[in-house]
């Protein structure tokens, strides 16, 4: 009786434990968040960009955390001239050029802070996704000097830099940054920066930012070479031996007088090796640079030193079949930039002025 008793008693015992371990709830999966797929996607880690605003043309942002500042886009533009401040020079090569930025910085705090060209970080971004830092100098709006000035609460002065920028196609992204860390300001500039100025924008970009590594270009206009800027006066030929360079029978000099002005805010020199120079005859043939530069009206070699704004004539010599005319002179920059990547500009001597023929003297 007792054995039957402490059957039925474990039975039941036995009996409750399979129900409650049956009516016990499961405990769910853990979810693993890297696998976590967003609709429409995968996951990437990694991937925030830096906090800011996107930025208007006009348009007013106040930038910087431990010391903010107003920042105004006003304008842009393209440009192969040689971005100047205080005597240095940045001058784009034939695979560049310079995209100018004009701003406004406005102090919003209730003292001074200084302004120098290290207050703001500018970053143009290509079509290539590459970065192109600032040239790390600022100047005020309409002078070739480096901007270090202190600004009184609410004073706004108005300033340009410039990047060096592929020759190729519109730039589509600036970047603006006042601190590391801090929010920055970007920009969409596609159709917003003022196009390069013909000859120099080529024609098969109709943005016009797309700057011709060779220029076609004209007699009587000035064109930006470096620190210079030049321009092609008159084509003229001569029997004579010039800078006591005598010449070989059946060969005239075809001479190419030029007159360069300094368009910085130093003075500069120039002698024949400033210039990477070929004369192209109607032949198609090249004749050979005399490495040497003769005074427009004497028969002198030519160098000297320019102050800003101040002009200088000399003239190119070349020696050419006596029968045979003078088609196209190339010029480019050899000093600045490496002769072999400086952009170079082909005038058309048809277009220049006669200076005649002058015989040999006695």
């Amino acid at each position: 009786m007792r054995s039957s008793t402490t059957l039925v008693a474990g039975l039941s015992l036995l009996t409750v434990a399979t129900a409650v371990a049956t009516a016990a709830p499961k405990k769910p999966a853990a979810r693993n968040p890297a696998a976590t797929k967003k609709p429409g996607g995968p996951i990437v880690l990694g991937t925030r960009q830096m906090a800011g605003d996107f930025g208007k043309f006009g348009t007013t942002y106040t930038i910087g955390k431990d010391a903010p500042i107003n920042f105004t886009l006003r304008s842009a533009e393209y440009a192969v001239r040689p971005f100047s401040v205080d005597g240095n020079a940045w001058v784009p090569n034939k695979d560049q050029k310079v995209l100018v930025l004009h701003f406004t910085v406005h102090n919003p705090q209730p003292q001074e802070e200084n302004f120098y060209w290290a207050d703001l970080r500018f970053t143009a971004v290509d079509a290539q996704d590459k970065n192109h830092e600032y040239v790390q100098a600022i100047t005020r709006e309409g002078t070739r000097v480096a901007v270090n000035q202190n600004l009184k609460p609410a004073q706004k002065i108005d300033l340009v830099t410039a990047i060096l920028v592929p020759a190729q196609g519109e730039i589509p992204k600036l970047i603006v940054q006042r601190e590391e860390g801090a929010p920055v300001i970007r920009y969409d500039l596609r159709g917003k920066v003022k196009g390069l100025p013909e000859p120099i924008a080529d024609p098969a970009d109709a943005t016009g930012a797309t700057a011709r590594a060779e220029v076609p270009a004209k007699a009587g206009t000035f064109y930006p070479l470096g620190e210079f800027d030049l321009k092609l006066d008159a084509v003229a030929y001569t029997d004579e031996a010039l800078l006591e360079r005598e010449l070989e029978a059946g060969k005239r000099y075809a001479t190419v007088t030029v007159t360069i002005k300094n368009t910085t805010s130093e003075e500069h020199g120039y002698y024949w090796a400033n210039f990477a120079v070929e004369l192209i005859d109607a032949d198609g043939e090249k004749a050979d640079y005399t490495q040497a530069l003769v005074k427009a009206s004497r028969n002198e070699a030519a160098q000297g030193k320019l102050k800003p704004g101040e002009e200088g004539r000399f003239r190119f010599f070349f020696p050419v079949p006596a029968n045979v005319e003078a088609k196209t002179l190339k010029v480019g920059l050899a000093v600045s930039v490496d002769g072999e990547s400086a952009r170079t500009y082909a005038f058309d001597l048809a277009s220049a002025a006669s200076g005649g023929v002058t015989a040999a003297s006695n």
